[in-house]
């Protein structure tokens, strides 16, 4: 009875009473017997029933029966001085409420009652098991989505190895092909060579030299891949020509000339017949033209002679002044590199003279004295092949 009374005193405090009433929780305060001695007015919100329609009664009777046996354990956990904590619903209602239980003490730190405040948690509970759902959601998804992209890596692994064998399949196609291609390239340069006893080894070494200065100018390794094809068979045209024409001692006539410069045009014609890549049959036909215009067949100037013509034209005419012809005296290495020199800028290319230059007299370069040269590279074509 004693403690019933100090409970009712520290409710009639002004402070408390204040604290009760602006409350949005619900408040509620047994004695240490289990009865109801106050609960604040958001009870009436909840049930509809005046707040001294609680009081005196147990307080079990505030919550359902599933909730009860939490209720008395959380009661009397609360009476031994712990401070709990629970979720409980109120008697004819399935809201949830969050419960935080605390013992009240007197002066003398008796414990002389509980006070509990109820929380609805309704809205929280909803959220949360949003986020649960959203979570099991997302968990799926990205199982789902971590399949798919399983099935997709699979599928560009596949794709990426499928093309590495296309490409390997490929490049093994190309290389066969540029060994046959090379194949015929050195079969025709023999052709031509057969026809001319004094030119065996001419194109070889004209090839030689025109690799040697587009790589001191600088070229691309394609560009002189190709330009090296064009100047190995360079001269494939003169096989129209008669070999008596290339075996003549005597000063040859006006027509025979004519006949040695149509070969130009006539291995241009072959080799755009055979499908030797571009520029191979251009090369051939312009590497007897000069930038002054007084070349042949078309009379090109500078700007209209491809470069790689432009090596090959000075490339012809060291080698062919370097080494002996029936029809012409042998003038040598020095002369040719003189008559470049003198006629830079006028019949030839300034940078490529330039070029062919640095190759003699700073790198020292001087030609292979094989005449079988091409054959033998026609030999290790084949056995490549």
């Amino acid at each position: 009875m004693e403690t019933t009374k100090a409970v009712y005193q520290m409710i009639e405090g002004e402070l408390t009473r204040q604290l009760f009433a602006e409350a949005t929780d619900l408040v509620y305060i047994f004695d240490t017997q289990g009865n109801i001695l106050f609960v604040n007015r958001q009870f009436e919100h909840l049930t509809g029933s005046g707040q001294e329609v609680f009081y005196g009664k147990p307080f079990g009777s505030l919550f359902g029966e599933a909730h009860l046996d939490t209720a008395w354990n959380n009661y009397a956990k609360t009476l031994q001085g712990e401070t709990q904590q629970c979720e409980l619903c109120f008697k004819n209602t399935e809201t949830l409420y969050e419960h935080k239980t605390f013992p009240l003490r007197d002066d003398k730190k008796n414990i002389i009652g509980v006070m509990g405040i109820a929380r609805d948690i309704t809205a929280r509970k909803q959220r949360e098991e949003g986020l649960v759902s959203l979570h099991v959601f997302i968990e799926k998804c990205m199982v789902e989505h971590a399949e798919k992209l399983r099935a997709v890596n699979e599928e560009l692994v596949e794709e990426m190895n499928c093309r590495l064998r296309l490409e390997n399949e490929l490049k093994q196609t190309v290389e066969k092909h540029q060994k046959s291609m090379n194949g015929l390239v050195q079969t025709m340069a023999l052709a031509i060579e057969s026809n001319d006893n004094y030119a065996a080894g001419h194109q070889a070494r004209v090839a030689q030299l025109t690799r040697h200065v587009a790589g001191e100018m600088r070229l691309s390794k394609d560009r002189i891949d190709k330009l090296g094809m064009a100047a190995a068979i360079h001269d494939i045209g003169k096989a129209s020509v008669p070999a008596r024409v290339f075996n003549k001692t005597e000063p040859l006539t006006e027509r025979e000339f004519a006949m040695l410069r149509s070969h130009a045009r006539t291995g241009h014609d072959i080799v755009q017949q055979i499908g030797l890549p571009y520029p191979v049959a251009a090369i051939i036909l312009q590497h007897h033209e000069r930038i002054n215009g007084t070349g042949y067949p078309l009379k090109l100037t500078g700007k209209d002679i491809l470069l790689e013509a432009k090596i090959l034209a000075v490339s012809d005419v060291v080698e062919a002044m370097s080494f002996p012809r029936p029809y012409r005296q042998h003038a040598g290495l020095e002369s040719a590199l003189v008559e470049i020199s003198q006629n830079s800028g006028i019949l030839y290319d300034f940078n490529v003279v330039h070029a062919c230059l640095a190759i003699f007299n700073e790198q020292g370069f001087r030609f292979e004295q094989e005449p079988q040269a091409n054959m033998r590279l026609f030999e290790d074509v084949l056995v490549k092949v």
